[in-house]
């Protein structure tokens, strides 16, 4: 595959996964009643880890 290809999959996937894993830890920390701030950062910086992962395993196995 070439490299051009296994950035776009990369970026298309390490998107919906930082959308999704944002919104589940939104939705689980909203429930423990944490101030909102901490919650935005949490949710924030665990959509970037997903999206990290994605996008290096797609540039790794590409």
């Amino acid at each position: 595959m070439s490299f051009q290809l296994s950035l776009m999959m990369g970026l298309a996937f390490g998107v919906l996964a930082a959308l999704l894993a944002f919104v589940n830890i939104y939705e689980a920390y909203r429930r423990q009643q944490l101030p909102v701030a901490r919650i935005w950062r949490e949710s924030l910086r665990l959509a970037l880890l997903a999206f990290a992962v994605f996008m290096a395993s797609s540039v790794i196995l590409g």
